[in-house]
């Protein structure tokens, strides 16, 4: 079996915590939308996808989304409702810092620029990353195999010392199928087991 020496992780709902739930209601309080119209769009929708695929901009993201939802949100409001997304995972930072010795430490997520660059800011977690594969530089989402491809052609390791984790069932399976071991995040506590049955 290969020795894994680079653990991949994703970012939103693994390293920092995600709440779709409020940042659909506070973009609802703004919006002439149904509820559920609102949610559609703000979760991957497609002028998110353009965004986290770097297609747009950021200010080009906000007005797009503001005119989808009929929002009148400046600039500085939008970014402040889209970054309280972003919460932090207290429990994961315990793995990190435990696999940090002994392992190269890789971020590979789907992302836009306005989320990436507060997420930096703000979760001191992700300083021990020793690099960064956001999917608005990359121009790649997953579940395509071709994130995967480029992370480990930048990388220059083998698939099989790649472990992923990540908490999408689709974003794994498609790491497996380039031949990195690959683990679905739930909660803290097994992955801590689930690690321990693969390291």
């Amino acid at each position: 079996m290969a020795m894994i020496d680079t653990v991949i992780f994703d970012m939103g709902g693994v390293l920092v915590n995600l709440d779709w739930d409020s940042v659909c209601a506070r973009l609802k309080e703004q919006s002439s939308l149904e509820a559920c119209a609102v949610r559609r769009e703000v979760i991957n929708g497609p002028i998110v996808r353009s965004t986290m695929l770097g297609l747009i901009s950021s200010r080009g993201y906000h007005q797009a989304l503001c005119e989808k939802l009929a929002a009148g949100l400046s600039y500085d409001e939008f970014v402040d409702i889209w970054n309280s997304l972003l919460s932090t995972n207290e429990a994961i930072v315990s793995i990190v810092e435990r696999l940090k010795p002994n392992h190269r430490l890789v971020l590979g997520s789907n992302t836009d620029a306005i989320h990436f660059t507060s997420a930096i800011e703000r979760f001191p977690v992700l300083e021990v990353f020793e690099r960064y594969f956001v999917s608005y530089k990359m121009g790649l989402l997953k579940p395509d195999p071709a994130f995967f491809d480029h992370v480990l052609q930048r990388l220059d390791t083998p698939a099989s010392n790649c472990l992923f984790i990540d908490d999408r069932a689709e974003n794994v399976a498609s790491a497996r199928s380039v031949g990195m071991i690959g683990l679905e995040f739930t909660i803290s506590e097994k992955l801590r087991s689930d690690l321990d049955a693969v390291l």
